[in-house]
């Protein structure tokens, strides 16, 4: 199956683990919402969930959290998964792209960009960057197949001791939906400290 413009069910094998399990949660529409998930090590997280969007999480047996979000009518879709970084490889941003080239390089053969062109996040704590894949085949398509996206934004955002690695697959880059889960990566998802227990 091809890869681009679909959820990421063949990516390379070092992240494809991670990713084996998929949601099995049905997202649930509501208003902006903050949504706390546990992740490892007694270390949580926190995502403001934007308007309209629904929310699913799970974790693996190998204990990786993975987060859904997708809009009512699946223009957007995004997948965040949270690996642990305790000896803060990730700080680096050349460690970042590294990690970019190994995971997402089969986007780069199906797009239009033929490359990867690096974006800074700049989230509102730690650091990240990101690359939009636009799939060559489907350009110019007025009616797109279930389940394919014109564009494919990858990338990760850290902070210490953790690793998001997200993607988000769209049919407009400009578009409300696209720029506000874009808002919530730089602007939320966040830890909040465990308040240890008495």
């Amino acid at each position: 199956m091809q890869l681009f413009g679909r959820l990421p069910m063949n990516l390379p094998f070092r992240i494809a683990a991670f990713l084996s399990v998929w949601l099995v949660c049905t997202p649930v529409f509501a208003k902006p919402q903050e949504e706390t998930v546990f992740l490892f090590q007694n270390r949580k997280v926190t995502v403001l969930v934007p308007d309209g969007f629904g929310f699913a999480s799970n974790k693996s047996d190998r204990g990786i959290m993975t987060l859904e979000l997708v809009d009512p009518k699946d223009r957007v879709r995004m997948q965040i998964t949270f690996l642990p970084d305790l000896e803060g490889r990730f700080a680096a941003a050349r460690t970042q792209k590294e990690f970019m080239n190994e995971t997402f390089h089969d986007f780069v053969d199906t797009s239009v960009e033929k490359a990867m062109q690096f974006e800074e996040l700049e989230p509102k704590t730690g650091s990240g960057t990101y690359c939009v894949f636009t799939d060559a085949k489907l350009v110019g398509k007025t009616k797109l197949p279930p389940g394919e996206y014109l564009h494919s934004t990858a990338g990760l955002k850290t902070w210490p001791g953790v690793v998001a690695v997200f993607t988000v697959f769209s049919n407009e880059i400009t578009s409300k939906e696209y720029q506000s889960v874009m808002t919530m990566l730089r602007q939320s998802v966040q830890e909040k400290p465990v308040s240890p227990l008495l």
